[in-house]
């Protein structure tokens, strides 16, 4: 597979958060420093957390919610907005545990906003494998229900966390789901080249790192938004405007 973009100083921590202004970014780099969280470097202990009990929250966020592939939300909805996540990325599990659900709560529930998953694979190994999980559920119309797991269950990265073990435990979480279809197609060409489509969308778009958002409407090219700020408050203004037109 070739390897996915990264921006031109790819040992630092910084290539996989997006930008956060004033204190909030001297905070993150700073804690991302110290928490080992460099590139090629496993650092820290190497202990899988135990997994939190979201499980429920996750279901009721989802349910009811039309899925299709990637794409999470009403596919006649004007405005779309592509997520460029890595699932071993600490920032992306912010993003999923504090706006996410309330995005999907008062904009893809009502229809007016789509969600888009691109799933890149450039922190390590656990990337990978977890990736090609979340890719082969997207065959059942369950990948925003399986990510939701694996966020849930994150443990520390390059640790190996992504054990054959916690995969069947986060498939087992999913109602519905044919766990050994997934992992079975998560071994096939067609995992393969969906990711490798998503890699060359993120190197045309020049994506740095994740989480990395795009919105667009309708059929226009879509348009790179960089949040100050992991709050609901901050995503809300461009999504209107984008609602607006």
């Amino acid at each position: 597979m070739p390897p996915v973009p990264k921006p031109p100083n790819a040992k630092s921590g910084r290539n996989r958060t997006f930008v956060l202004i004033g204190a909030v970014v001297a905070l993150v780099v700073a804690a991302l420093i110290a928490g080992s969280l460099l590139i090629g470097r496993g650092g820290g202990s190497s202990a899988t957390p135990t997994p939190t009990d979201t499980t429920a929250t996750a279901a009721s966020l989802l349910s009811e919610i039309y899925q299709q592939g990637t794409v999470l939300g009403d596919p006649k909805a004007t405005v779309t907005m592509l997520q460029f996540e890595d699932l071993q990325c600490p920032i992306c599990k912010k993003y999923t545990d504090n706006v996410f659900p309330a995005i999907v709560d008062e904009y893809v529930k009502p229809g007016r906003v789509k969600i888009e998953f691109r799933g890149l694979a450039f922190l390590g190994p656990d990337s990978e494998k977890a990736l090609r999980i979340a890719v082969a559920a997207g065959h059942q119309n369950k990948l925003w229900d399986v990510v939701e797991e694996f966020y849930a269950q994150q443990g520390q990265e390059n640790s190996g966390w992504v054990t054959d073990a916690r995969i069947d435990e986060v498939l087992a979480q999913v109602p519905g789901l044919d766990a050994a279809r997934v992992k079975a197609d998560a071994k096939t060409t067609a995992v393969t080249k969906e990711i490798v489509a998503t890699e060359a969308q993120a190197k045309a778009l020049k994506v740095p790192g994740t989480p990395w958002f795009y919105i667009s409407r309708g059929l226009n090219a879509p348009v790179e938004f960089r949040p100050t700020a992991l709050d609901p408050s901050v995503f809300r203004p461009a999504l209107d405007q984008a609602l607006t037109g």
